[in-house]
């Protein structure tokens, strides 16, 4: 009976999985892509299917999909293998001791709270027809699992305890509050709800497991005389725990993120009811930011599966401000941005309401984003050339500054040149200068760090082909290589070449065999297409036996200058002899 590892592999293509969290291109039998685990702008990171494993030769990482997500995710083994044994219909035992940790008990925990919510929904008429009336259809709100928190102080946390949670758990999972003092609530517990008379939107990591809720006050449960602000505001989320980090999570990417991929755009609005209308009308490449922070990590996120990103905020000010902080961090990260306009006044959850048709077909002519800038300025300055002048400079130029192409920066200098009646010189001059104050601090990669790696020397990188040529073709290529040869490679190469001849393995042998299977996928990346690879083998060989004797001539010449100083002149002798044999031998 195969293992659960194995037969996860079996059910789970590695393409499947990678290209669930990356953009991947097809390169011959292969996949590439920029690595996930490094910056790059030229694809170092393969996917080979035949292999069923993947490997960065920008930042020398690889493995296979458990490493893959459990690197990505920010998870140990054990979470990886749940995540992938989840996708693959795989059931792992429940009472391995290697799950049953702190994040294991705190997914079971909101899954439990989920369907908590979900039951305190379906006894709320009034709650699910105010859902309706905002345009939500029955089969959205129960397939997005929206629930309803009640107004009274424990309910929730009286059910978790029921279900055996500790009333430190439920305050750890972001779900609970402890009392300040006793007889806080009205049944006297010293812990109360977090979010009491609520809609609850479940909030999802990119394996869709939730993680943690945002709660949208339900006005008519409010007390009288009591403001949405008093209440806490008309919207709260879980705050920052162990699973969840707002700055990190992003509505609805878990179902979005395949049609992402697919149309290598994402389309972010501000809020839940914009993000889940927006699905409901068709467009399902559509998440949402927690309120209207959009970080760097959210844009890492997104730029992993699209290169293009349409942002839709609210029309009142502060959304309109979102888009403005929004816009820099997205352009400095090298995402086509574009925006996308809905009718004055509206949001795209009203104007989904009233025509999802207006909604698709603004979607569709997005507009880019200097080009929307641009309109906004004519709008607001019409015919006062000074203030448009003004306006442009102070707030178009900087993006055009931070555009990572220039040739789309040359592109809007003639636009806005030609805009504003002015010749580029003095619009390019003003961009350089913009572009100069630097833009490193928009565009820091939070991503975690590669390791720093020696650099290889010549015999290093020949030694690499060589030994990932064997280890790929080893019936072909290994009766080339005569014992004569060994000497040639290093001496720590010599336990990588005897695991590739010998048929038993050494102590060792994991280790090696690692190293030797990212050699052989090296190996078969470049050279898998070419015909003529036993005339490149031949030429390695040869290349690292001149490398041989040239380190050999080097430890010649420095013995002769020893030899020289200390007048040993028999011993010279036959060291000058040895040097010019050797010379001889390397310029044939």
């Amino acid at each position: 009976m195969p293992s659960p590892v194995e037969d996860i592999k079996a059910r789970l293509s590695i393409v499947d999985v990678v290209g669930s969290y990356i953009r991947l291109i097809k390169a011959g039998s292969n996949f590439k892509a920029n690595c996930p685990f490094h910056n790059e702008k030229t694809p170092s990171f393969f996917v080979s299917p035949s292999r069923d494993s993947w490997h960065c030769f920008g930042c020398n990482s690889g493995g296979d999909i458990f490493s893959f997500v459990s690197r990505l995710e920010g998870v140990e083994f054990p979470e990886a293998l749940q995540i992938l044994a989840a996708r693959a219909g795989v059931e792992l035992k429940k009472e391995d001791p290697r799950f049953v940790n702190e994040r294991k008990r705190l997914f079971n925990l909101f899954d439990e709270a989920v369907k908590f919510y979900e039951s305190e929904l379906s006894k709320r008429d009034d709650v699910f027809k105010y859902l309706e009336m905002r345009g939500l259809l029955k089969k959205t709100i129960n397939d997005f699992r929206l629930g309803y928190a009640h107004q009274s102080w424990d309910r929730l946390t009286s059910f978790l305890k029921s279900k055996g949670y500790k009333p430190e758990e439920i305050e750890r999972a972001g779900l609970a509050i402890r009392a300040k003092s006793a007889g806080w609530s009205d049944s006297g517990a010293r812990f109360y709800d977090r979010f009491r008379g609520r809609i609850m939107f479940p909030l999802s990591d990119s394996a869709g497991r939730v993680v943690g809720f945002s709660g949208r006050i339900f006005e008519p449960d409010l007390p009288k005389n009591e403001s949405p602000e008093n209440a806490g505001g008309k919207y709260i989320n879980t705050p920052r725990t162990a699973l969840y980090d707002k700055s990190k999570i992003l509505y609805l990417w878990d179902r979005a993120r395949g049609e992402i991929r697919k149309e290598n755009t994402c389309v972010l609005v501000e809020g839940q009811m914009d993000a889940l209308l927006s699905h409901q009308a068709g467009v399902k490449n559509t998440v949402a930011v927690s309120g209207t922070a959009l970080s760097k990590n959210h844009l890492w996120l997104i730029k992993r599966l699209a290169s293009d990103l349409f942002l839709s905020f609210d029309t009142d000010d502060a959304g309109q401000s979102a888009t403005m902080r929004g816009v820099d961090l997205a352009i400095a990260s090298g995402l086509e941005v574009k925006i996308i306009a809905i009718p004055q006044g509206k949001d795209p959850a009203d104007t989904i309401k009233e025509n999802p048709k207006i909604w698709t077909q603004a979607v569709s002519s997005a507009k880019p984003v200097i080009s929307h800038f641009l309109e906004r300025s004519l709008k607001k300055f019409g015919s006062d050339h000074r203030g448009l002048r003004l306006d442009v400079t102070s707030k178009v130029l900087p993006y055009v500054a931070l555009l990572n192409n220039e040739v789309d920066k040359a592109h809007w200098i003639g636009e806005i040149s030609s805009f504003l009646g002015l010749k580029e010189d003095p619009i390019l001059d003003e961009v350089r200068k913009l572009s100069k104050l630097g833009r490193e601090v928009l565009i820091e990669d939070k991503r975690p760090k590669s390791e720093k790696m020696i650099p290889k020397t010549r015999k290093d990188l020949l030694e690499d082909r060589i030994l990932g040529i064997l280890a790929w073709r080893k019936d072909e290529f290994l009766k080339k290589l005569n014992e004569g040869s060994y000497e040639f490679f290093s001496s720590h190469r010599i336990p990588l070449l005897e695991c590739i001849i010998k048929e038993k393995p050494p102590k060792d042998a994991e280790v090696l065999e690692k190293n030797l299977e990212k050699l052989a996928f090296e190996a078969e990346l470049l050279y898998g297409a070419m015909e003529k690879i036993h005339e490149e083998f031949h030429e390695l060989l040869a290349e690292l036996e001149k490398e041989h004797f040239k380190t050999k001539l080097e430890s010649l010449a420095f013995e002769i200058r020893r030899s020289e100083t200390a007048g040993e002149t028999e011993r010279l002798g036959g060291l000058l002899k040895e040097f010019s044999d050797l010379s001889k031998k390397i310029s044939k």
